[in-house]
């Protein structure tokens, strides 16, 4: 419970900011218009992949704002207060990074009505889709998580995070011709979460690789495990927490 607590106190202080509030939904309406301008051009408004990507992009987008969120939170001078609490500093963490993440989840909904509002193919929307939207969304965390604690090092987060999560979303195959990204995702959702959500949702005629999802998320828990205190240790003697 207090774990949901402190969860929803950050969630609703994420929304509350103007940058990260917006950044999904423009995100998700921009590269929506932008690859309707190309299925328009090529007749190809029946693809539901228009809106899948747009709604995988946006979700994407929003996780990558977690890092910044760290940064907000260093601005306020509240970041030494919520990773030096006598509880949990990995739970207080991801309490914090969470919110991007879960917010993120909007653009699914989104890119949907406008799929409906521009006659865009939606395809089939089944269990089999809705399974496929919540594993992407736990293992976009998860990714998320862990580099947004190596943020914790540096004030400068937001300048390094493009270096990272950019070749993270390419990796996941989620642009690109099928015959080039499918050999991709075949290789990368072993070590990628994404990826093979992200695989099924494009093409659904790919098989259900629960076996590599949960062999690339345990890699991930591991490092979060393994990893998050010692960053946080490694930030204290740095001072990078402005702890005053």
């Amino acid at each position: 419970m207090r774990f949901l607590r402190l969860f929803w106190f950050q969630f609703k202080l994420y929304i509350s900011n103007q940058y990260f509030f917006w950044l999904t939904i423009t995100s998700t309406v921009s590269i929506f218009i932008l690859q309707y301008t190309i299925a328009y051009a090529n007749h190809g408004l029946n693809d539901p992949m228009v809106w899948i990507r747009s709604a995988v992009f946006g979700l994407w987008s929003s996780c990558t704002t977690a890092a910044g969120s760290i940064g907000y939170q260093r601005f306020q001078g509240t970041l030494p207060y919520i990773v030096n609490t006598r509880y949990d500093e990995r739970g207080s963490l991801i309490a914090l990074l969470l919110p991007a993440s879960s917010y993120g989840l909007i653009s699914f909904p989104l890119a949907w009505l406008l799929a409906k509002i521009f006659s865009v193919s939606t395809g089939k929307i089944d269990l089999k889709f809705i399974l496929m939207v919540i594993l992407l969304w736990i293992g976009a965390t998860t990714i998320d998580i862990l580099i947004a604690a190596f943020f914790t090092l540096t004030p400068n987060a937001l300048v390094y995070e493009a270096l990272i999560d950019v070749p993270i979303l390419l990796l996941t195959g989620l642009f690109g011709n099928k015959a080039l990204t499918l050999p991709l995702m075949n290789v990368s959702q072993y070590f990628l979460p994404m990826t093979m959500p992200v695989k099924v949702l494009l093409y659904s005629s790919a098989a259900i690789n629960i076996g590599a999802y949960i062999c690339s998320l345990a890699i991930w828990i591991v490092l979060i495990l393994v990893m998050v205190r010692r960053i946080n240790d490694l930030a204290r003697k740095k001072g990078t927490l402005r702890i005053i």
